[in-house]
């Protein structure tokens, strides 16, 4: 394995190692997979938000909620494609498939403390005040999606792992075929076509806990088949490795708790929108779910990077590693100066696409505008965060989500939103400059070089 990355290529630039046809190839499949997940929360918004604007204002509130304990684990069980990917450029076979197997005990681990998470769910919307009928929606919707996380969890690690040796079609197809089931069900149980019951935002939950179900069996089926087992022993090397599961918990954790702390302040930020009247977070959650298009294809790149930056650092070669790191950066700067523009252009078309109350889009177009200010930031700052992540220098993104979100994002929102009477526009005003100095303190990170002296 360590001879298939070498002949990659030997020339720099466009085609060779570390290269933009290089790093692109590893990564369109994963912007496609971010893209139709995309796609998705963008129809399950639209159905909802014809249900009314307190139905897609509870959706849009348990969506972040539910996303934030989801993501801690997805940074945590990320971990497998940082081991896999370095194993993988240095050729240990076994390595790759332990590796596999204890991201498997760690989601099985991962969903019992989300179960007892599960019990906080109402009580944690009673403490965001949002309206009593969009509290009883979340409280149901959210409760619902987190027994399903088992299934979330399995699909996070396996899917790093197909992505750590380089396979990136695979999780694009799964993740196609399931985002398929959750738009025939959502169009199905929430508004009770062709006989199923009318179960509005229940069915919406209900919709995407069948697609998570189906995600993970094809996961499973993929990582046992034959195909798999002859390239690595996937039905062997299954026991539990105390020292690898510590190795994994050292470098995973921090991914975790940078995603939580990152999110989480995005959860409380939505919170404090929702203080200021069901139209607000309804704009709020409609001009989130269309900055998503933004960013989940950054972090389609983002993880090329991680793993391209592991298979070179695994096999010795350093400067390729960089190159990885430096192209993905340019590639998510490009991508995101054309958002930027649509942002600007047709901010009020876009928001008319989720919901056609006139008041949320008029609110709407507004967090749009602050949307198209951080996007070049974000691009290069969700890019060099991937690179760092395949080196495994993951404590100081960690850092970095702690103190800029929560001492500096999250009091700015604060005092412009609230104290200073901006409202909507003034908390987004908060969250573009926390947006721009962690993009900005991200990508000096990896061009200080500091991240090549870390060793898993």
């Amino acid at each position: 394995m360590q001879q298939n990355v070498e002949s990659r290529g030997v020339k720099g630039g466009v085609q060779g190692p570390g290269g933009y046809r290089e790093v692109w190839l590893l990564a369109y499949p994963i912007v496609i997979t971010m893209l139709s997940r995309t796609a998705m929360m963008f129809v399950d918004a639209a159905m909802v938000g014809r249900l009314g604007a307190t139905e897609l204002a509870a959706v849009g509130l348990a969506g972040v909620l539910t996303w934030t304990l989801f993501t801690f684990f997805q940074g945590f069980l990320g971990s497998v494609n940082t081991f896999v990917a370095q194993r993988y450029g240095a050729g240990n076979r076994q390595g790759i498939t332990v590796a596999a197997w204890q991201g498997i005990y760690l989601a099985l681990a991962s969903y019992l403390v989300l179960l007892l998470m599960n019990q906080f769910t109402v009580p944690a919307f009673a403490l965001m005040k949002p309206s009593p009928e969009v509290q009883r929606l979340a409280s149901i919707y959210t409760e619902i999606r987190l027994y399903g996380g088992i299934t979330v969890f399995i699909s996070f690690g396996l899917a790093s792992y197909l992505r750590g040796i380089g396979d990136t079609k695979t999780p694009m197809r799964i993740e196609i075929l399931a985002n398929l089931v959750n738009l025939l069900l959502d169009y199905l149980l929430i508004f009770g076509k062709f006989g199923c019951p009318r179960l509005e935002v229940v069915g919406a939950a209900i919709a995407t806990l069948i697609a998570g179900v189906v995600a993970a069996i094809c996961y499973l089926a993929v990582f046992l088949s034959r195909k798999s087992n002859q390239a690595f022993q996937t039905r062997s090397h299954f026991q539990i490795d105390v020292r690898d599961l510590r190795r994994m918990l050292r470098i995973g954790l921090p991914m975790g708790v940078h995603n939580l702390m990152d999110l989480g302040s995005f959860t409380v930020f939505t919170a404090l929108i929702g203080r200021m009247g069901d139209v607000a977070l309804a704009a709020n959650n409609a001009g989130i779910t269309l900055i998503s298009t933004s960013f989940m294809p950054l972090f389609g790149i983002s993880m090329a990077a991680t793993t391209l930056v592991g298979h070179y650092i695994g096999s010795g070669q350093l400067q390729y590693a960089r190159r990885s790191g430096y192209t993905a950066i340019k590639l998510g700067v490009v991508y995101t100066f054309f958002v930027a523009v649509v942002f600007f252009a047709v901010p009020e078309f876009l928001i008319s696409l989720v919901t056609p109350d006139p008041e949320v889009i008029r609110l709407g177009t507004r967090v749009l505008f602050f949307a198209a200010l951080f996007q070049l930031s974000d691009g290069f700052g969700i890019c060099a965060s991937g690179a760092l992540k395949g080196a495994g220098d993951t404590f100081f993104t960690m850092c970095v989500s702690i103190g800029y979100a929560w001492l500096l994002f999250l009091p700015l929102s604060y005092i412009l939103g609230f104290w200073l009477g901006y409202g909507v526009p003034g908390a987004w005003c908060g969250a573009t400059i926390y947006i721009i100095l962690a993009g900005t303190t991200f990508f000096l990170r990896f061009r200080s070089n500091r991240w090549e002296r870390i060793r898993i």
